[in-house]
C-alpha cells in the first residue's frame, strides 16, 4: 500500500480481507478456495485494478478463478476481475508506465525469479526494470537458476531434506555472487529462503521487493 501511496494513487483495502485461497486450492480443499474467491469478488469492484504484491497469488487468480467461480458469479464480472489482476511491479511498469519511483536502496541485491513469476503469472521483466532504476542498488541476477526454491505447496513439509538441498544450493549461489540482500516478487519463496538463511547464519538478508521500492 505504501508503494501505491508513493506514486499518488488512492486505494481500497478491507481489513477483514484474508486470502485468495490458493493454498487451499493446491491442497484440494476446493470448497474453502471457492469461498475465499467468492469473498474477494464480493468485496471489491471487479472493474478496478486489483494489485497483488505476489506473483503466485496474482497468477492463481488470473488462471483459476474463472473456472473455480463460474457457477457463482456473472461471467462478465469474472472476466473483468481476472483481467484486472496485476502483480505490483507489472502494474507499475506496464500499466502506469513508471520505470523509476525515485527510491533508494544502497546495497547489492539478488533478484530471485520465482517459479510463479516464470510459469504462472504472465512473464514480465518489470521487477528487474524497477530494481535497475533504484538509486544505489547493484542488481545481481543469474538466469541459470531455474529450479524451485523448495517452498512450492507442501513440498517443503513432505520432503524436508530435498527442499533444504534445493534452498541451500540457491542460497549458496546467491551468497557466492556477493549479494547482501535477496529479493523476490513472491512471499512464500522469501520465507523459505529466510528460514534457511536464519538456520545457517549465511550472512544474507531477505527483503520483499515492495520494501525496496518504498525505500527513501
Amino acid at each position: 500500500m505504501a508503494v501505491l501511496e508513493r506514486i499518488g494513487l488512492r486505494y481500497i483495502y478491507h481489513d477483514e480481507q484474508t486470502c485468495c485461497g490458493r493454498r487451499f486450492y493446491m491442497e484440494g480443499e476446493i470448497v474453502y478456495a471457492k469461498d475465499l474467491g467468492d469473498k474477494l469478488l464480493t468485496e471489491y469492484d471487479v472493474n478496478l485494478p486489483f494489485i497483488v504484491p505476489d506473483c503466485a497469488c496474482a497468477g492463481y487468480m488470473k488462471k483459476y478463478f474463472r473456472t473455480l467461480l463460474e457457477n457463482t458469479h456473472i461471467p462478465n464480472d469474472l472476466k473483468s476481475f481476472t483481467q484486472h489482476v496485476y502483480e505490483l511491479c507489472d502494474y507499475l511498469v506496464y500499466v502506469k508506465q513508471l520505470q523509476n519511483l525515485g527510491n533508494k536502496f544502497s546495497h547489492r541485491v539478488f533478484y530471485f525469479k520465482s517459479c510463479a513469476s516464470r510459469n504462472l503469472y504472465p512473464q514480465s521483466d518489470a521487477p528487474e526494470i524497477l530494481l535497475s532504476n533504484t538509486e544505489g542498488l547493484e542488481l545481481l541476477t543469474d538466469d541459470t537458476i531455474q529450479g524451485c526454491c523448495g517452498a512450492n505447496g507442501r513440498f517443503s513439509m513432505a520432503n524436508p531434506s530435498a527442499a533444504e538441498t534445493l534452498t541451500g544450493d540457491i542460497v549458496k549461489r546467491i551468497y557466492d555472487m556477493g549479494a547482501q540482500y535477496v529479493t523476490s516478487t513472491d512471499i512464500h519463496c522469501l520465507q523459505q529462503l529466510d528460514a534457511f538463511i536464519a538456520d545457517h547464519d549465511t550472512g544474507l538478508d531477505v527483503i520483499h521487493i515492495a520494501d525496496i521500492l518504498n525505500g527513501e
